[in-house]
């Protein structure tokens, strides 16, 4: 018997993203998105290798789907290619896209799976990024009418939906330069990120007045900082820190606006975006669930402070690092989870959206993947304490089903339960797989 047990209604899942699996970057009507453009630019990715095949889902979705219904998976959370759909981001519809996402949620319901859907995971058309992109207060309506589309095909058959996956990327693409589309614009950044918090707005009323059946919600990647002494810097740059990531989304989000503290701040730097009225109110709209992307947490040091945190350099804050680098802190899911209640008063449900850990550096045999086991195994420990102790946490989705394209990492990087070999494209599950079948069977750790 597990020691640890979760709710029989409890839903397990597993998680991927349009972009990273897809490939056919250019096949059957599709247009381009900026991640294409990106990763077709020299010395923005690793290797310099595109997306362009993803791992060839386009293809082997049947195959996937078989996968998951063999591992037991319950739910899948997958985003839907914008430019798939409308390869121009507005206007023309690419029918052959629409009936693609058609076939694999059919596919799924077959297998008994429930279809999770996420509207945006970082992959905007770049015919739109050559309008503007999410710097422009066009693109509100751009989503807009794009959610429309999404909920009239699928409306029916969906019963689960995300307006959009951790949109601190937009920060990272827009002010940072280290994800497409590859821009170092503070001021540009911030105002982009205002902007998708209206587009998310916008999506959740497109989705109340297709009345289909269902819940919405925005999933968003919650990395606490930590100080690292008790130092008044250390303590302000956590702070500091938290509002320009999840705080900048959660504060609107859930009816506060944006902090005085964060206010004054960018109001100072002169990069505090343009606020209209009406806005705080849309960004506020009620959202039926709150989706976390929790992996871990950081520690901050003014004396060594590392704004590319994600980036490991020569000083290691925190401990008990994990062989690919990252420090394992399993009580990050559990903090997260309180804090949405205790800071927020968030009482509606939350869904562990994603949680996984890449393959370690020393990793002899791909399949005997022991590191995340252990891994995910204390991350549900942890989850199951909260729910324990009252909180409403409905699901935990893995992160991810398949090793792909992680983005700027490329193929370096591997979170799949299942291995995928890049020469073959052959699929094969690992250990963890196995071990995550057995969980699912038994309802606990």
């Amino acid at each position: 018997m597990p020691k640890i047990l979760l709710p029989k209604d409890f839903t397990f899942g597993v998680a991927t993203s349009a972009y990273q699996i897809e490939g056919a970057w250019n096949e059957d009507g599709k247009g381009p998105s900026i991640w294409d453009t990106f990763t077709r630019t020299p010395g923005k990715v690793a290797g310099d290798v595109p997306g362009n095949r993803g791992v060839e889902h386009y293809q082997r979705y049947r195959e996937d789907v078989a996968l998951m219904r063999d591992l037991g998976i319950e739910s899948y959370r997958f985003s839907l290619s914008w430019s798939r759909l409308m390869p121009e981001g507005a206007g023309r519809v690419n029918q052959a896209g629409v009936d693609f996402y058609s076939r694999l949620i059919d596919q799924l319901l077959e297998q008994g799976i429930a279809p999770n859907v996420t509207l945006y995971h970082w992959d905007l058309p770049q015919a739109l990024e050559d309008r503007g992109g999410w710097v422009t207060r066009d693109v509100v309506g751009w989503f807009g009418d794009y959610a429309a589309l999404v909920f009239d095909s699928y409306g029916d058959r969906v019963r689960r939906w995300a307006t959009l996956n951790e949109p601190i990327s937009i920060w990272v693409g827009y002010g940072m330069g280290a994800f497409a589309p590859g821009r170092s614009d503070e001021k540009a950044a911030r105002q982009a990120m205002h902007n998708a918090l209206l587009a998310h707005g916008r999506g959740v009323e497109a989705f109340r007045a297709a009345g289909s059946p269902g819940e919405i919600g925005i999933v968003l990647d919650i990395w606490q900082r930590h100080p690292a002494t008790d130092k008044p810097e250390d303590k302000a740059l956590a702070a500091d820190d938290e509002d320009n990531g999840f705080r900048f989304f959660l504060d609107p989000l859930l009816g506060g606006g944006y902090s005085e503290r964060l206010t004054q701040r960018l109001t100072a730097a002169g990069t505090m975006p343009e606020i209209e009225a009406g806005d705080l109110e849309l960004i506020a709209t009620p959202i039926d669930y709150l989706g976390l992307n929790v992996y871990s947490r950081v520690v901050v040091s003014a004396e060594h402070y590392n704004p590319k945190w994600w980036v490991a350099d020569e000083w290691h804050p925190g401990g008990n690092f994990l062989d690919n680098g990252m420090e394992f802190y399993p009580k990050a899911v559990y903090d997260a989870i309180h804090m949405v209640k205790t800071d927020y008063g968030f009482d509606r449900p939350i869904f562990i959206t994603e949680n996984g850990v890449s393959d370690g550096k020393t990793l002899a045999d791909p399949l005997e993947d022991d590191e995340r086991i252990a891994y995910v195994g204390a991350f549900l420990e942890w989850i199951a304490k909260a729910i324990d102790e009252g909180a409403d946490v409905r699901g935990y989705y893995l992160w991810s089903l398949l090793d792909n394209y992680e983005w700027a990492a490329a193929y370096t990087q591997k979170f799949g339960i299942v291995h995928v070999d890049l020469e073959t494209m052959q699929r094969t599950p690992k250990k963890s797989a196995l071990w995550y079948r057995d969980v699912i069977r038994s309802r606990g750790v």
